[in-house]
């Protein structure tokens, strides 16, 4: 026996095996298959067709019989025809043959990688030489195919017809009708950007959408793509605002810087299924008050350049569901420049204000600016006003309903309370060391009270109430205000707040957190479609005309007042005669103490050995015993938060026996609340070591802090 190997005879013998095999093997793959035996077409016609090429030469053999002759003859006629059949028929089989090659691996593979025998397997003729073009491959009923089995022989069917560059072969699965489709279809060139390619692979790569799709939706006159559109599935998750906002993040980190510089921003449509990514110009880092009118409607008050060159402002009109404005921010924030806008843009519109500061810094500027009726620094006096206020309140209703009147005929005035919390402190400190008459009037005037009944029922009246506090809180207004909090429709916040903060101000906790502050005057406010939108406040300088402020202005400051003072003065309506009658009065008190002086001048301590009646300081100003005798002299808080929003481990100052703030480290606070979650007494423990004690407030209780919060602790 010869050891050297014949290819060819082994391929000869292979496929003579594989066309028409012995009887043992047919039947054993009829066990195993269901495909049957390739059995060729072309012999016999290619026989005929070698008979009747070669029929002169049998005729010569064949001469002595006649009837052999003439059929030998007569086949020699139709030689081409015979021979072109023959070929065509060759073709075909060589095509079957593939067809039925393609069929026994797409069995073998099928039932290896699923573990089913297939019912049926069809491939489409003409198959393809190299690789299959299409084909069925159909399951017993009910066969079941795993996920990762279907994987698993997708891979197997790719790897035994593998692609190239122009196409490649899809396998699918249609468990419906039982089936397995293989495919082959041309690859399409990639064109899109590494942007877009970004997009969709991070997308496809994690379970934020199910299905999500790419799409370029705008392109500038470059070409340059400047908007996408990504469709998905709806789901619940996608109108969520937090949901929202970390996907819009996630997308800006992906798409990266734009070569125009502007900035990425989406807008959502869940009910739909999809969002928008378009560009928008950067954030300024700076927008001063600009001097023409931005908002022909005269009840609009703008105040900050949103995203997108949005212009925000504060609806005031009668039909307004945002009637009053929140201010939040913590010291040097830009919150005084903000009310200054709101304030200016007010009285160019011919509508007044009175303001309220308890800490005689903020808005002091404002005072004597044309319509400013008054602005009130006594803790006291801000009482009176508080409940004149609501006079004021109570008689414009019945004028409302004497005179069947709309509310919106009525002239409208704001009303500015800054630094809420250290003013409420300063009632309640009056109430525990004032004298028996202060404590009276305090009881009478029951300013927070009042205040709440502004909140929820001044918008119908014509009055708008505009307040600003370094931190929001739950308890703002007490638990007896009910929903009073939620009439400040308009909110703005600057600086970073907290989780809780937060929460109280956009009903979001993550809003609000991450404010740029080393951009003095960026926040949060609140757009006109009801959602919080990154925003710059515009600049207002401080509009006190006074010597030592002007001096000090830069001439772009001094033109932007100049540019903003109305050329006349809004005028005050008043219904109530306790309202008038308080605003002559604060304007008589504020005209006797800019004549007669009310600050004491500095003294000056040397470090030598100078005269002593040289340090003697100058004699003080007799304005606040001349002119309100009746009126204690109150300390300056630096920053007051309401007892609920302490934590253990904070120092606050609380009254000792002899009504003096002194520090105390709290230890532990418990705060009591009712079945609506409003607080209704707050207890703090205080002390170190054995010696504790126990202090109580009430639900409206504050507690002052040793210096200003810069950072706007938590809730």
């Amino acid at each position: 026996m010869n050891g050297n190997q014949d290819p060819l005879k082994d391929w000869l013998v292979a496929t003579w095996r594989d066309l028409f095999g012995d009887s043992n093997q047919r039947g054993e793959e009829a066990k195993q298959s269901h495909i049957s035996r390739f059995t060729p077409l072309s012999p016999i016609i290619v026989v005929a067709a070698g008979i009747a090429v070669y029929s002169p030469r049998i005729m010569a053999s064949a001469a002595g019989n006649a009837a052999v002759v003439d059929a030998l003859a007569k086949l020699h006629s139709y030689r081409a025809l015979l021979v072109v059949v023959a070929v065509t028929f060759i073709a075909v089989d060589v095509l079957r043959y593939r067809t039925h090659t393609w069929s026994q691996v797409l069995e073998s593979v099928v039932r290896q990688g699923s573990g089913h025998l297939p019912k049926k397997i069809t491939v489409g003729f003409p198959p393809g030489w190299r690789v299959i073009r299409r084909a069925t491959v159909k399951m017993q009923r009910g066969a079941v195919i795993r996920p990762k089995q279907f994987e698993e022989l997708s891979r197997a069917i790719e790897a035994a017809f593998p692609g190239n560059d122009t196409w490649e072969v899809k396998v699918r699965h249609e468990a419906q009708h039982d089936r397995i489709v293989i495919s082959r279809e041309t690859i399409t060139p990639d064109t899109r950007s590494d942007r877009q390619k970004v997009l969709q692979s991070a997308l496809d790569d994690t379970s934020i959408f199910k299905d999500p799709k790419v799409t370029v939706s705008v392109r500038d006159q470059d070409g340059v793509e400047t908007g996408y559109r990504i469709s998905f599935e709806k789901s619940m998750n996608a109108g969520a605002k937090g949901f929202q906002m970390k996907v819009e993040e996630a997308l800006t980190s992906l798409a990266g810087q734009h070569e125009s510089g502007r900035n990425w921003t989406t807008d959502w449509y869940p009910d739909k299924g999809y969002l928008n990514m378009r560009l928008v110009a950067p954030m300024p880092s700076r927008v001063d008050h600009p001097l023409e009118l931005v908002d022909e409607n005269l009840r609009h008050l703008p105040y900050a350049t949103g995203v997108a060159d949005r212009t925000m402002y504060w609806d005031i009109s009668t039909s307004s569901n945002k009637p009053h404005c929140l201010i939040v921010g913590p010291t040097g924030g830009g919150k005084t420049s903000v009310i200054r806008t709101l304030l200016t843009e007010a009285a160019r519109r011919g509508i007044p204000f009175v303001g309220v500061d308890p800490k005689m810094i903020e808005l002091d500027g404002l005072e004597g600016y044309p319509g400013c009726g008054a602005v009130i620094y006594d803790a006291l006096r801000a009482a009176m006003f508080v409940r004149a206020l609501h006079s004021e309140m109570m008689a414009r209703n019945a004028y409302i309903h004497d005179m069947k009147i709309e509310g919106s005929q009525l002239p409208l005035m704001i009303a500015v309370l800054d630094e809420f919390f250290i003013l409420s402190g300063k009632w309640q400190r009056l109430m525990k060391t004032g004298d028996d008459e202060t404590r009276a009037l305090l009881k009478e005037l029951d300013p927070l009270g009042a205040w709440a009944d502004l909140a929820v029922l001044a918008r119908s009246a014509g009055i708008r109430l505009l307040l600003g506090v370094q931190r929001p809180d739950a308890g703002l207004f007490g638990g007896a205000s009910g929903n009073a909090r939620d009439n400040f429709g308009t909110r703005i916040s600057l600086g970073n707040l907290s989780q809780d903060g937060a929460l109280m101000m956009w009903g979001d906790s993550t809003v609000g957190r991450e404010v740029d502050t080393s951009v003095k005057g960026r926040g949060i406010a609140l757009g006109d479609d009801g959602n919080p939108v990154d925003a710059q406040m515009w600049w207002t300088p401080n509009v006190d005309r006074h010597p030592n402020k002007w001096g000090q202005l830069s001439a772009e400051d001094k033109a932007i007042i100049n540019g903003l003072a109305p050329s006349e003065a809004p005028g005050f309506t008043c219904y109530a005669n306790e309202l008038a009658e308080f605003i002559a009065s604060e304007r008589a008190l504020a005209k006797h103490a800019r004549k007669n002086g009310r600050a004491r001048e500095p003294v000056v301590i040397g470090t030598g050995e100078e005269d002593s009646s040289a340090a003697a300081p100058a004699p003080a100003a007799e304005f606040v015993a001349e002119s309100k005798p009746e009126l204690p002299v109150d300390d300056d808080f630096a920053d007051v938060i309401p007892a609920s929003a302490v934590k253990a481990g904070m120092t606050v100052l609380i009254d000792d026996e002899g009504g003096e703030l002194v520090p105390v480290t709290v230890d532990s606070v418990d705060v009591e609340r009712n079945a609506k979650g409003d607080v209704t007494a707050t207890v703090l423990i205080v002390g170190t070591g054995r010696v504790k004690t126990r202090i109580t407030f009430d639900g409206t209780g504050v507690v002052v802090l040793p210096e200003a919060d810069l950072e706007g602790a938590s809730v």
